[in-house]
């Protein structure tokens, strides 16, 4: 038996025995109305995440989708976890952290790809956006103009700097 066969065979009991586990998780939860899959879902988002990065770090040629679809279910699932035991009403403001999730994401991708300083220029804007949106929501429904305003002179200050 070669070893490639081997690490498939352990992949395909390791994932036997995740499934076995969720439908255990799910007969139980469906048996006592327990609400335990409700509130704990976001877990295996997370699990899936990390085994993407698991993913990126075993493999030879290593992918930059492996790592960053990792990361972003990671930071997701975090937040769907805190929404499970608060509230999902408080999406109103926290939307914006998906733009943070990518920009996030993207610094991740140029500290280990350093070659491109284009993936370090988007995270940062993707970070200034979610700061820019946090702020005027912060500050009211009927505020949300700020941001086209924010953003034109932004490009307005950009411009000068060339």
């Amino acid at each position: 038996m070669s070893s490639t066969t081997s690490l498939e065979s352990t992949t395909y009991r390791r994932l036997a025995f995740l499934l076995i586990l969720i439908g255990l998780l799910f007969a139980v939860d469906s048996i006592f109305h327990l609400s335990i899959v409700y509130k704990f879902w976001p877990i295996v988002i997370a699990l899936l995440g990390t085994g993407l990065i698991g993913i990126y770090v075993k493999r030879k040629a290593r992918g930059p989708v492996y790592l960053a679809a990792g990361e972003y279910l990671i930071l997701f699932s975090g937040l769907a976890l805190y929404c499970n035991f608060t509230s999902w009403g408080k999406m109103i403001h926290l939307w914006p952290a998906f733009i943070a999730f990518l920009g996030l994401v993207f610094i991740t991708l140029f500290f280990f790809y350093r070659g491109t300083r284009f993936l370090l220029l988007i995270g940062l804007l993707l970070l200034s956006l979610f700061i820019i949106f946090i702020v005027v929501s912060s500050l009211g429904s009927t505020f949300w103009w700020i941001v086209f305003i924010l953003v034109g002179l932004s490009i307005l200050i950009s411009d000068s700097f060339k």
